[in-house]
């Protein structure tokens, strides 16, 4: 794969200071998880230490690389929208306070097993997986971008317990947004295989005024569907396909790319209203 340029929205200056716990990582690997970790330093701005616990163990799940996830999720006096469920690193650069100073903020598991290039140049061979780029992606969920949506396979039927502020800006064909669906229903079950978009200001911009396209095939892929960026519309957009949901052997990004940042700002701004819900009569 050709290596990815330099993406002009990446800075040099630390914007934020994650500390980490590399718990059993092997030396080996340090490296490129850091390089990956300094680059949301430099992009992602928050006055509050983001503490990060990662492990290295061996996959519950075939054809997992990695996964991250927020530690806990927020309502706050301080929030955009205080209806939705934030994520603590992003909860808490709005707030410009650790809301739980007895946790971290995120939790990063990488499969010990997998075949790895643990080098930061770019340069992975095809049949290894570059692990800069699989955790500059997963940072980006533990971060926020991810949906507070399950689906049930048996009964078609989803639900959104708790709302986060990606939700809000997950918009219908029709214009509702999917954090006003109703919940559990099969309703918002069909929603999460249907054409979804991004309703952010900032995102469309950075999308060529554009609503840019979320991945939702059919039938509901669980752990890709919804939280991603579309596969087929960005696989091949270089900046902007770090948030897709597949990632190819030998392929490499190492920068979260124009629209990713943009979306993260939308979700730090009160999300519009979206077309009104009525139940029939």
């Amino acid at each position: 794969m050709q290596k990815q340029p330099t993406a002009p929205v990446a800075n040099l200056e630390k914007k934020s200071n994650f500390v980490v716990d590399f718990n059993t990582v092997p030396v080996m690997a340090k490296p490129a998880i850091q390089a990956a970790i300094d680059t949301w330093s430099e992009n992602f701005a928050s006055k509050v230490d983001v503490k990060v616990s990662i492990s290295w163990a061996r996959a519950s799940n075939y054809g997992v690389l990695a996964a991250a996830s927020s530690v806990s999720n927020f309502v706050f006096p301080e929030a955009p929208d205080k209806t939705l469920y934030y994520a603590s690193a992003l909860a808490n650069s709005i707030a410009g306070r650790d809301l739980d100073k007895n946790k971290p903020e995120m939790e990063i598991t990488i499969t010990s097993t997998a075949p790895w290039y643990y080098g930061t140049d770019g340069n992975c061979p095809k049949n290894l997986y570059d692990l800069q780029s699989v955790i500059l992606h997963e940072m980006g969920h533990g971060l926020g971008f991810i949906s507070g949506s399950y689906y049930d396979e048996f009964s078609g039927a989803a639900r959104i317990d708790q709302p986060t502020p990606f939700d809000a800006y997950v918009q219908l064909p029709d214009g509702r947004r999917l954090a006003d669906m109703p919940s559990p229903s099969v309703e918002t079950g069909r929603a999460l295989t249907t054409s979804l978009s991004w309703s952010g200001e900032n995102a469309i911009k950075a999308n060529n005024n554009v609503k840019p396209k979320l991945y939702t095939p059919a039938p509901y892929e669980g752990g890709s569907s919804v939280s991603h960026l579309d596969e087929a519309t960005f696989k091949d957009s270089l900046l902007d396909e770090v948030m897709t949901p597949n990632l190819d052997s030998g392929e490499v990004f190492h920068s979260p790319g124009p629209l990713l940042l943009a979306m993260f700002e939308d979700m730090r701004t009160k999300p519009p209203a979206g077309v009104s819900y009525s139940l029939p009569q």
